[in-house]
This record gives structure tokens, sequence and C-alpha cells, in this order.
């Protein structure tokens, strides 16, 4: 399964907004959070308009809650559909977890329970969400900070499993398999390495804070030694470039510093595959 390669990404955020307009050697393509697009006009979507001129735009989300047992929300799939297709996105992702019940958003996302019987009511859901929108999707592992005694199913084999059976695409976060590796004492390469290579079709790669007790995945650092080494490995053991995104949530830096991170992972994939542009 051959996938799109965007390039390199960054994420839009608000603060960035007028440097996103002044820039003119903008990054290959950008990743925005579906939930902050939905309905609002003005500025915002402005600057996504005039971004979506130049280069592809991928709608990341937070709210489909696909491990959860609730119905999607036909409201917000309306609104969803409408902005990837104006934005003719080239697929759009979200988190495998539980984002929300009884019309309340959590906090963090929870792992979804492993199990045969959860696996078949997600391979439900995510393939009326495939139906019902009418672009690729593209499912993310997420970072988590404990695990049920009534799993049955290994996290690798039950992602690889719902991409199978819905058609899916996977959006490996690196750093949140690092994260789980250091928390749970988890082979990060032996991970990496099971997951359904001809499926990925997108990483994330962010920051995480360390305490001496937990190390939480905050998207608020830079991309540590330990999670490029894992990319760049990744990348040799695939022998394909993927489309990346460099994601920061808090503790914003500058434009020009997220640019520099960006151009970091540019270098890698430029000394593994030479100087590549769009392959379709």
């Amino acid at each position: 399964m051959k996938q799109k390669y965007l390039g390199i990404g960054i994420g839009v955020r608000r603060a960035h907004f007028e440097d996103l307009l002044a820039d003119k050697s903008l990054s290959d393509w950008f990743e925005i959070v579906s939930e902050n697009y939905l309905t609002i006009g003005g500025k915002s979507r402005y600057v996504i308009d005039t971004l979506a001129k130049n280069r592809p735009i991928v709608a990341h989300g937070l709210s489909l809650s696909l491990a959860s047992a609730k119905d999607p929300d036909k409201n917000y799939l309306d609104l969803l559909k409408k902005l990837v297709h104006d934005l003719d996105c080239p697929w759009f992702s979200d988190h495998l977890c539980i984002s929300g019940a009884h019309s309340a958003n959590y906090y963090d996302l929870i792992p979804p329970l492993r199990t045969e019987e959860s696996l078949e009511k997600n391979i439900q859901k995510i393939n009326y969400i495939k139906n019902y929108i009418q672009k690729p999707f593209a499912i993310e592992n997420i970072s988590h900070y404990a695990e049920s005694t009534h799993n049955t199913i290994d996290e690798v084999d039950y992602i690889n499993r719902l991409a199978e059976e819905t058609d899916s695409l996977i959006l490996l976060d690196i750093n949140n398999v690092y994260v789980n590796y250091l928390n749970h004492n988890l082979d990060a390469k032996d991970y990496l390495s099971r997951v359904n290579a001809d499926r990925v079709v997108q990483f994330h790669l962010a920051g995480h804070f360390q305490r001496e007790d937990i190390v939480i995945d905050t998207h608020g650092e830079k991309v540590c030694e330990e999670v490029w080494s894992l990319y760049e490995w990744y990348l040799k053991k695939v022998n394909r470039p993927i489309s990346t995104l460099i994601e920061w949530d808090h503790s914003l830096p500058s434009y020009n510093a997220l640019k520099e991170e960006a151009e970091i992972a540019r270098k890698i994939v430029q000394k593994l595959f030479g100087s590549i542009h769009e392959i379709s």
C-alpha cells in the first residue's frame, strides 16, 4: 500500500498566525486541531484557508472517542466532514482512545479496553465514521499511564487489526511509543517493528516532561535525542520517507524555533533518501 509523502510539517497554532501569513518559505504541509476550526470564522479561518491554497492541510481531532461505546455525534461529523472537504485534506486523523463520555470531554486520553468484543465495536464505529466523512482516515496510538488487567490483545496487534479491518491508515506517534517505553518498560523498537508499516501514513514527533516517578506526554518540549534516534531507525527499517509532523501544543516556542525543529527531521530524511519532494 503506497502512501502519499507530504514532507515535513508543523502544527498550526494561533500564536504563530502572523508568522505563517508572512512566511515566504512555508513548511511542506500543516496539521490543524479539527475542533479549533469546525465553526469558527474570522482570522482563524482566513489563516487556514490561505495556507490551504499553497500547502496540504491535515485535520487532526480529539473528539471522535474511537474506543468509547457511544455512537459518533452526527453534528460533529457533519462539521468535520465539511472542514476536511473544504480544505481538501489528504486524510484526517484521531486517537485510539476514549476522550469523553456523557457530553463531557476528559482531561486526558483514556486507552481502549483491548478485547475481541471491544475490537469488533471499534471496527464498526470506525467504518461508520469513514463512510460518513468519505476521506482516508488515520488512527493514532496514544501515550497512557496504566494498563487494564482485562486486556487480552496486545496493543500493536489491536491497532494493526483495526487498521486492516477498516482499511484505515496509521498515524504513528513515536514520542508516545517512547513515553510508554519509559513508563511501562516496553521495548520501543519491538513495538515499532511490529506496526504494519504499509499503513503508516504519518509520524508525530513531540516532546515530553520527565519527572522522577513518571514521564508526562506534554507536547511542550523539544523532541529528545532518543526519539530522534527512533525516528531515524524506523525510517531506515521501512526504507521510505513518511510524512512527519512536529507537534508542539504547550509552552510554545517562537515560530522560527519550531521550524528549526522541523529542519532536524528534514535533514534526517535527506541523509537517508536524498532531496525528496512529493511522492504519490
